[in-house]
């Protein structure tokens, strides 16, 4: 007996020692995060959807956590707060949406960990159903000290810890997960030909059917179309639901002319409306012709840069640069609040996004123990940073780019993250400045 316990104990000691070792592993990104997606927020009304849309808003589905109190420990910052739980959302999911903070931290709900993000500078979320319960719970967010991430981040300034926007919202077991859209235009013609889908997910163990309802709004109010489709997904599935129309050429979205259409989705779940959501969608197309031309809506645009730090830059900022002639903002590489592309969108800004990595610091050398940049073991660490900006930005319409790294030499993750990042996007550019004449740039 004593022998089968201590066999017992050895098992579970070597499996401890390995979930350390892929915790401090680069191939160990992340734990218990959804798939990124652009900012989703769920209302129990239309008309609140439509008044407050992205807005991370109070509302009967959603509650931010602010009040946080911050504690040291050895290895973590440890940031601290409460959220409730009422009693309606207790057939519903639970989802934690947290937009950046200043290095990779773990979530623990009421003393369980549930999540970890290597990643801390692009938006991020938990599904922490099952770790919640009704009334109140407890958050922490430890942001980790001396984590391997840190050779991605040469670009930190300062270390000081920081957690960003953050909420708890409910969604209902089958969700509007995501809204992706495309726009292509034809010169020769009065009109654009929009395509948009709309991502459906269940956590269901069984099979689910809901309607999604639709509308599609133009500027001046006018509906340009609606409808609705049924979707049933079996254990856990997913599938979208695409409708397709045509808009004016003049309505496109662009600098000179932001025009944003209206989308409203109501999921409507055994005959009630479980959750209504609304945004704002420019619509516009985009190419690089072979001289190396942005062509905005099939006109070749120039770009005309104005440098900004994203964590400071205001509405007032981008109208005076505005005003100045500029039709192009450059972020510092880190962290963009979501909130900072939706405010290009409705300004009129361009914006090539910076996925966050640098790893100038570990030197040019592809050798063994040079530069990550060209160390397999680093792979995941890189796709994942990429697909994460790309998904969760690739919706805003002043995003018409992706710079994929600075400063970190070159190699086969920078070679894999240049195809990934082209097999999910086959109009913007991906850029890499340092890529020296290599192919891994547009």
């Amino acid at each position: 007996m004593k022998r089968f316990l201590s066999i017992i104990a050895l098992v579970f000691a070597a499996c401890a020692t390995l979930a350390a070792q892929e915790y401090d592993s680069p191939e160990y990104v992340s734990l218990g995060r959804e798939l990124p997606r652009s900012k989703t927020v769920p209302y129990p009304t239309a008309e609140e959807a439509q008044a407050l849309g992205s807005g991370a808003v109070a509302s009967k589905y959603l509650r931010p956590v602010t009040g946080w109190t911050r504690t040291e420990e050895e290895d973590a910052t440890v940031f601290t707060s409460k959220y409730v739980i009422p009693f309606v959302w207790l057939s519903r999911q639970a989802i934690l949406y947290v937009d950046e903070a200043s290095g990779a931290y773990e979530v623990i709900i009421n003393g369980q960990k549930v999540g970890y993000a290597a990643n801390a500078f692009t938006p991020a979320e938990f599904n922490i159903t099952k770790a919640s319960k009704e009334d109140v719970n407890t958050i922490s967010i430890r942001i980790l000290k001396n984590h391997w991430s840190r050779r991605m981040e040469d670009f930190v300034e300062t270390r000081e810890p920081r957690v960003g926007e953050t909420y708890v919202v409910s969604q209902p077991t089958i969700r509007v997960r995501d809204v992706v859209h495309n726009t292509d235009v034809d010169l020769n013609s009065e009109f654009a030909n929009v395509e948009v889908g709309i991502v459906v997910k269940t956590e269901s163990l069984n099979p689910k059917t809901a309607r999604i309802h639709y509308e599609l709004i133009a500027p001046d109010t006018t509906v340009v179309t609606q409808g609705y489709k049924d979707v049933t997904l079996g254990m856990r599935g997913e599938d979208t639901v695409k409708f397709m129309t045509r808009i004016p050429y003049v309505l496109t979205w662009c600098a000179d002319m932001p025009v944003r259409y209206r989308l409203n989705i109501k999921t409507q779940i055994e005959g009630r409306y479980a959750e209504y959501q609304s945004r704002m969608i420019g619509f516009r197309d985009i190419a690089v012709n072979e001289a190396g031309d942005f062509m905005i809506n099939g006109i070749k645009t120039e770009l005309f840069y104005r440098d900004f730090d994203p964590l400071k830059v205001t509405e007032k900022d981008i109208i005076a640069a505005r005003v100045l002639k500029y039709n192009a903002l450059r972020f510092k590489m880190g962290a963009v609040p979501q909130n900072v592309y939706r405010m290009c969108d409705s300004l009129g800004m361009y914006v090539i996004a910076q996925i966050p990595i640098n790893t100038s610091a570990s030197g040019l050398s592809r050798r063994v123990g040079g530069n990550p940049s060209n160390d397999p073991a680093w792979k995941a660490a890189f796709l994942d940073r990429a697909e994460t900006a790309y998904r969760t930005t690739c919706g805003q319409a002043s995003v018409i780019g992706y710079v994929m790294a600075e400063e970190s030499s070159n190699g086969i993750n920078l070679y894999e993250t240049y195809l990934r990042l082209k097999a999910l996007e086959r109009k913007r550019p991906i850029l890499y400045i340092e890529a020296a004449g290599e192919w891994n740039s547009d």
